[in-house]
Formats: structure tokens, C-alpha cells, sequence
């Protein structure tokens, strides 16, 4: 157990985007020895019968006692929480490089989404790319070889998404497609293991020929899905387009405790030390925990059931990314009091391509032209054409009645003011230091 902790040790030490690849998963989460669920794929191994069209996508359906026995298996709560802290350690090298493309004003990532999308793209993957995937996502168990141990490592990752999920319900809301080019051929396993996996992700075709009406179909139907929500994610087609993944989450928590002060204005935020803009600011009241440092402000701010949100503001715009990069916020003492806080109200939106950000990683092995998905379709060089990525993140006020534990509030109680109108980060935790959203606000209109 040293070498496991003293690993995770030394990969916090490391400055995010230092390395090409996130991590290699550290130690064995399970045995080696059950082979039985590649043997069976490997005797389905044929193609499906092309997608009937986009509205009306053909799926095949799972033998109910294919995986017999497999459910009955169930994780530990510490190779759970292990596997949590890996992907935190993955999340925030994803969210560093994503912060070099242009047009980032405001930054979020939702890393648990943006993972599961991820690993059922893996599923289609051969060879080294299935390597890169699987070294990259944290499938690899040095002691055993073979397809068969991944297929366990992803039962891993499906339990913990499904538990995170779980604790959200009600908050958020995801949707994530597969949409091929009508006319393909994909092979059962690859559908069988996404069922199995991944059984959110829907599959589409469309008629890729006419780049345009394509566009224009993917888009509305994903619009349509997200009640409006989403719009024009899918852009860019041509006519050798065979794939694309298309993602967003959701997600819409509130303030766990009722503000003892109401009110809502527009005020000056100050993007910069020349700019400022006004925005539409609110003013919460009551006791919170907060720590002020020379070179910051920072505040745990509680959310819905287990979910918190720390805030970070350092006093200087231009030491953001120097401070999000190297503050560990959850190893912060910090102190208790009755707080006026006046800060922007959180609804935002971000998309990002997360080709670029693989591209910009130097990990082309995974999604460029050389890429080997051959477990996926008929086509052998069948590669994704896109991967998007959409996140709306809104955080309100909980606007119930008073309870008898509120705190009676006046001035007088008020022992610190703390203002955010200035560029910002924030993370969102779940228990046992899950996390859920990271963000970064550098300029606002």
C-alpha cells in the first residue's frame, strides 16, 4: 500500500499537462482469472445489420444471463474511492490543457462525464490504440493480460459512474450519442459491450452524403433532447465524416442553506485590471467557512445532500491559473463566521472539442487518422471525425422557508464581507472528495 499512495503522491507534485498520459492505474483491482465473457464475444463477433436511420436506431438485444455471475460481484468502498482519486488526478490535467485553447472566458469540465463518454469510445478500440485507452482511462492491471481483465476494469468504472449518478438525481441530466454514417455495419460486440457498459449512450445514423442536412438533423434532434438546452453542438461534417460523439450534462444544484439577506443587483465584476462590466450579482447571508490569505480568498460553500463547492479568488487576476494549479483546496484550514457574501449568479455554459484537447495532450494515437477502432465497424479505418463535449452548470438560491435552526441574522452579527468580482475557480465535491465540475470564470459580459 506505500508505493500505491506514494505513486499518488508524486503525480499531485506533478504540474498539470507536465505528462503525455494522465496515469497508469497503480495497483490490481481484481483477479485475473475470468476469461469466460471474451471467450463468448469472441463467438459473436459478427457485424449488425446497418442502423435503420437516424429516428429509429436497430440494437441488438443482451442474452439477460450473459453476464451471470458478474453481477453478483461487487466492489469495495476503498477500490471505489481509489478510483475516484485517479480520475481527480486526471480530471485537473484535462482541465489545465483545456485552459491553453482560445476562448476561454469561462472554463467548466464535468470529468466523470467527459470519462464516461470516453470509455465507451474506448470499446471500439484495437491494438495500441485499445492500449492507449485503456492506459489512459485507468483499465490497466500489470499483473494480467488479455482482453478479458479491461472488460472487469470497465464493470469498475460503470458501478462508480452509476453511484455518482445516483447521488444526483434530480440535478442532472446527461445525454451522449454514438452517430454513424448510415449505410455502416457495426459489429455486435462492439453494441453488446455498450449496452452492458454504457447503456445511456444512444446510437443514431444519419445520412452523412449531405453534410449540411446532416448537421441540421444531428443538431435538432440533440436540441430537441435537451429541451432547447442544447444547440449547433455538431458542426464542421463533410462528406468523409463516418463519426461522431456528442455529449452534455447538466447540472442544476442549489445553496443548501437559506440566505438570512435577499437581494440581487447588477454590479461591476472586474475582468481584468482596466476592464469591468456590470453582471447580475446576489448577496447571501449566513455562516459559512472561509479562509482569507494574502494571495487569495476562499470559500466551502454547501450544496444540495453531500455536494459542496469550494471558491477560489486570488487577489491578483493574472495569478489565477499559477494559484488553481498548485492550491489544494480541500487540505485548506479554514475558519467559521457569519458571512455577507456578494458574489455572480453561476449559470454557464461551455463546449469544448475534445479532439483539440487530445491533439494538444500529443496523444494522436487515440483519435487521429491512425487511430485502430477495427473492434467498432466493418470500416477498418473508421476513426471519430468529432468529439464534443457540452456542459451547463447553474447554481441557485434556495428559496424555502425559513427553519427554526436558521441563525437570526442582522448587521451585527456580519463578521466578514466578502465580495467575487473578480476572475475565480471553483470545484464541486461529493463525499469522500469526489469530483464532480471543476470551473474557471476570466472575464464576464
Amino acid at each position: 500500500m506505500k508505493w500505491i499512495f506514494s505513486l499518488l503522491w508524486m503525480g499531485a507534485l506533478l504540474e498539470w499537462g507536465t505528462t503525455n498520459r494522465p496515469y497508469i492505474h497503480p495497483f490490481y483491482l481484481f483477479a485475473c482469472d475470468q476469461t469466460r465473457l471474451q471467450d463468448e464475444m469472441d463467438q459473436n463477433d459478427s457485424f449488425l445489420s446497418e442502423l435503420s436511420g437516424f429516428d429509429d436506431p436497430s440494437l441488438v438485444n443482451v442474452s439477460a444471463d450473459w453476464w451471470k455471475g458478474v453481477e453478483l460481484w461487487k466492489p469495495s468502498s476503498t477500490k471505489m474511492s481509489a478510483l475516484s482519486q485517479l480520475q481527480d488526478t486526471q480530471a485537473k490535467i484535462w482541465f489545465a490543457t483545456l485552459s491553453t485553447l482560445e476562448g476561454t472566458e469561462v472554463m467548466l469540465l464535468s470529468p466523470f462525464h467527459l470519462y464516461r463518454s470516453l470509455a465507451a469510445l474506448s470499446l471500439g478500440a484495437g491494438g495500441t490504440t485499445a492500449q492507449s485507452f485503456h492506459e489512459h482511462l485507468g483499465l490497466v492491471d500489470s499483473r494480467c493480460t488479455g482482453d478479458q481483465h479491461f472488460w472487469i476494469m470497465r464493470w469498475q468504472g460503470r458501478l462508480l459512474h452509476h453511484k455518482i449518478l445516483t447521488r444526483l438525481e434530480g440535478l442532472v441530466s446527461t445525454g451522449t450519442w454514438l452517430v454513424f454514417r448510415k449505410g455502416l455495419q457495426l459489429r455486435k460486440s462492439f453494441i453488446w459491450e455498450l449496452q452492458w457498459f454504457y447503456p445511456e449512450v444512444q446510437l443514431r445514423a444519419a445520412n452523412i452524403n449531405q453534410p449540411h442536412m446532416a448537421e441540421e438533423a444531428i443538431n435538432s434532434f440533440i436540441c430537441n433532447a435537451t429541451a432547447g438546452r442544447v444547440s449547433n453542438l455538431v458542426t464542421g461534417l463533410s462528406p468523409s465524416t463516418n463519426l461522431v460523439l456528442a455529449s452534455y450534462i447538466q447540472f442544476k444544484g442549489k445553496l443548501k442553506t437559506r440566505s438570512q439577506c435577499h437581494g440581487s443587483e447588477f454590479q461591476d465584476f472586474f475582468n481584468d485590471g482596466e476592464s469591468k462590466v456590470q453582471v447580475s450579482m446576489m448577496t447571501w447571508c449566513g455562516k459559512l467557512q472561509y479562509k482569507i490569505d494574502p494571495k487569495y480568498t476562499l470559500i466551502k460553500l454547501p450544496m444540495n445532500g453531500t455536494m459542496y463547492m469550494m471558491l477560489v479568488q486570488p487577489v491578483q487576476p493574472d495569478m489565477l491559473q499559477e494559484i488553481e494549479s498548485k492550491l489544494e483546496v480541500n487540505r485548506i484550514t479554514l475558519q467559521t463566521g457569519v458571512v455577507r457574501l456578494i458574489l455572480p449568479r453561476f449559470k454557464w455554459n461551455s463546449t469544448y472539442d475534445v479532439k483539440e484537447l487530445y491533439r494538444r495532450m500529443k496523444l494522436p494515437d487515440m483519435m487521429s487518422g491512425q487511430a485502430n477502432f477495427s473492434r467498432l465497424s466493418n470500416i477498418q479505418e473508421l476513426t471519430p471525425d468529432q468529439v464534443k463535449q457540452h456542459v451547463i452548470f447553474e447554481v441557485i438560491e434556495d428559496g424555502g422557508k425559513p427553519t427554526p435552526a436558521d441563525v437570526p441574522f442582522s448587521n451585527t452579527t456580519i463578521t466578514m464581507e466578502i465580495r467575487i468580482d473578480k476572475p475565480f475557480f471553483f470545484r464541486v465535491y461529493q463525499t469522500l472528495n469526489q469530483l464532480l465540475f471543476l470551473g474557471r470564470v476570466k472575464k464576464l459580459h
